[in-house]
């Protein structure tokens, strides 16, 4: 199965692999039962809200070191490290919001589309994948479902665990995902709609999901949210792209 997964990725070295996610309307946050794991959820993460989703493209992986070093070599960008864990499939790590930022604009002028991160609700929306439970796969999660809470050290190949039911892969473990919108410390005003929300707030610092290698199942859940500030690098964080349709 990984050499299938490893062979289908290998094709996609310039283009990330794009998978449709269709429209549908969910309700965003933190819930009493449906996502309280190890302690609850966090105040960020309220209140809910029912946001309606756009069909969209997001990218089937992260965006890999193959991919990204692409877009390096074509634009005399300097290759971020991979800490000596290995390039190739694994995901891209050392990549700020604003190097991110970068990477779409040059996807956008190479294949004439419209490459940019996804909002936060897009986000939640497609790691949730149409479940009523803190993870797409249920309300406990253990090595089988996620690269998480140290049991490598490090990244690994993001073909290596199973998709969710709308076929994407680490959605919650193996990095930190940037989005698109800018920090708010709560859900108070924010859009019904999937956009990204970019007003109010701090846009020195951005959004991230997910949760990584290095985290317990806490921050692993789909409502989960932290931020960075925009310039900031680390080897548990990445991304992965979308497309409006």
């Amino acid at each position: 199965m990984y050499q299938e997964a490893l062979h289908e990725h290998t094709h996609t070295l310039l283009l990330p692999k794009m998978i449709k996610i269709q429209a549908g309307r969910f309700v965003m946050g933190g819930m009493e039962g449906r996502d309280d794991v190890e302690g609850g959820c966090a105040s960020n993460e309220w209140p809910t809200r029912s946001v309606y989703v756009a069909a969209f493209e997001l990218g089937k992986y992260p965006v890999t070191f193959d991919e990204y070093d692409a877009f390096c070599r074509a634009t005399h960008t300097l290759m971020p490290d991979d800490n000596g864990w290995g390039r190739g499939s694994r995901p891209v790590i050392n990549v700020s919001w604003e190097d991110a930022q970068a990477y779409c604009a040059w996807l956008c002028k190479v294949d004439g589309r419209g490459y940019r991160l996804p909002s936060e609700a897009e986000w939640e929306y497609a790691a949730r994948a149409g479940s009523q439970t803190a993870y797409a796969f249920g309300m406990e999660i253990d090595q089988r479902h996620a690269n998480h809470n140290l049991q490598f050290g490090m990244t690994t190949p993001v073909w290596r665990y199973p998709a969710n039911a709308f076929g994407l892969h680490d959605m919650c473990g193996n990095v930190w995902e940037w989005v698109q919108d800018c920090w708010h410390d709560s859900y108070h005003h924010a859009p019904a709609d999937s956009h990204a929300w970019e007003e109010g707030g701090n846009c020195h610092e951005r959004v991230l999901r997910g949760g990584s290698w290095n985290d317990r199942p806490r921050y692993l859940r789909a409502a989960y949210r932290v931020k960075n500030y925009a310039s900031g690098r680390y080897n548990f964080e990445g991304f992965r792209v979308a497309r409006s349709i």
